[in-house]
């Protein structure tokens, strides 16, 4: 191990391929790099990489470089801009792009591109880690080639096809293949007074319908399916490269001109404020002869103020929360989707990522869907929220001091909606991260309870 403190630069690795520097800035602690380890582990590190994010970044065509950096972070500095820089000396082939990751000895992740085309150096601060930084760090290099690096509207059509399902008890947790069937529209109608209501699921970013709802017990999702007759459907949509008026717009589309729907939405994440443009901007969708009631939209986890980690400066931070949270709950679908947004950032992709960006408080988009309020145009649905905090709220890199989240999205983002007010029943679990809201318990007791009220 090399020895270094704050402000030094010292020289680690002995072969080709490993040799590099590691400049201190605000950071005090030792360093080495590791032997060639195998793809999915470091034994000196007493880790090993989660099945599902081994999958996902060999499926993105991430190649690991075999250069590994064990630091042993002593203790931190609070000055501004502390962090940690490795320089490899050369620059990639001008066919290939490098990004590291970082993993702490708590199983956190992060993402980090080289600061500047045309170098080795990857910067690692210490503003990714929420509640603190110390311990083991692991920094692992990864190479892809830059024609792999593909469009990622093209990766959405391939892999997140524009779709509506159907949803029963034997199929919501599973990768369906079947559309909905033309036959299932005539049973979906509102009927005579419009009492007949259907549930339509809205999944969230980077996910599809069973990722973001397959979570839930099967035993609570029967009762749920019971209560809408198993009159319940989902949309399969695009949440990177389209935002969340566009994905409403491709959502009506899909439904047979002349039907008339009552809905009730259940909403993951940002699938919350696709359910919103439903809501309250009808005027502004191609509804032709179609007519669709929203009852009662049912969020969870839904940035409805936004979150800061879809900045466009935060993109980076985004990644390394999912991946962190994904990793650890197996999903491998979404991951995969969150390995191109890692190839899309570190390899300089220009372009604006409106599905991502639709949920940056500082944004046009949520400027505009809050500027009137929850309820612009016609009656305002029955709206309901479940919100989420973690753990303690501690020093968050992202969110600031004693801020609630759960992990993505602040809890008091969730409840906000605009000029006219908070969603007026906004339940805060606890102990439950963005991607599990539908495995807790609590959650779906609440959940069949709102689904239970009265129109």
């Amino acid at each position: 191990m090399v020895e270094f403190h704050t402000g030094q630069t010292v020289r680690i690795g002995s072969r080709t391929g490993l040799r590099a520097t590691l400049t201190s800035i605000g950071v005090t602690g030792s360093v080495r790099a590791l032997p060639p380890p195998a793809h999915t582990g470091s034994a000196a590190f007493g880790w090993r990489m989660p099945e599902a994010l081994a999958g996902a970044i060999a499926e993105a065509g991430l190649r690991d470089l075999r250069a590994d950096y064990l630091v042993s972070v002593e203790r931190t500095g609070r000055v501004p801009g502390t962090r940690l820089l490795v320089d490899r000396g050369v620059a990639p082939p001008e066919d290939e792009r490098w990004v590291a990751l970082a993993v702490t000895g708590r199983g956190t992740y992060s993402w980090h591109p080289l600061v500047r085309a045309g170098t080795g150096r990857f910067e690692v601060g210490r503003r990714e880690w929420s509640r603190g930084w110390s311990g083991p760090l692991l920094i692992k290099l990864f190479a892809f080639p830059w024609r792999t690096a593909c469009p990622l509207a093209a990766y959405e059509e391939r892999r997140h096809r524009y779709r509506l399902r159907a949803c029963a008890p034997d199929t919501y947790a599973r990768d369906v293949a079947e559309d909905l069937h033309p036959s299932r529209w005539a049973g979906l109608e509102a009927g005579e007074g419009g009492e007949r209501r259907t549930l339509l699921l809205l999944h969230g970013a980077f996910g599809r319908t069973h990722s973001s709802f397959g979570g839930m017990p099967a035993e609570a999702f029967a009762r749920l399916h019971a209560a809408y007759g198993g009159r319940v459907i989902a949309f399969d949509h695009h949440t990177l490269t389209h935002d969340p008026a566009e994905n409403a717009r491709r959502l009506i589309a899909l439904i047979p001109d002349g039907a008339d729907l009552h809905l009730d939405v259940l909403a993951h994440s940002r699938g919350g404020l696709v359910a919103r443009e439903l809501a309250q901007n009808a005027a502004a969708l191609p509804l032709g002869r179609r007519r669709v009631r929203i009852g009662r939209v049912m969020f969870a986890g839904t940035p409805n103020a936004g979150t800061p980690l879809a900045d466009p400066a935060r993109l980076r931070h985004l990644a390394g929360r999912l991946t962190t949270l994904l990793a650890a709950t197996g999903q491998a679908g979404p991951l995969g989707a969150v390995q191109e947004l890692v190839k899309h950032l570190a390899s300089g992709a220009s372009g604006d990522l409106p599905g991502l960006t639709a949920m940056s408080p500082a944004g046009a988009y949520l400027r505009g869907l809050n500027a009137f309020g929850p309820h612009a145009h016609g009656p305002r649905p029955r709206y309901r929220a479940l919100a989420a905090e973690y753990g303690p709220p501690g020093d968050d890199g992202v969110f600031g001091e004693g801020v609630g989240n759960d992990v993505v999205v602040p809890v008091a983002a969730v409840g906000a909606m605009g000029r006219t007010g908070r969603v007026p029943d906004t339940h805060v679990l606890e102990r439950v991260h963005h991607h599990a809201y539908f495995e807790s318990a609590a959650a779906t007791r609440r959940i069949l309870t709102w689904a239970a009220e009265a129109s």
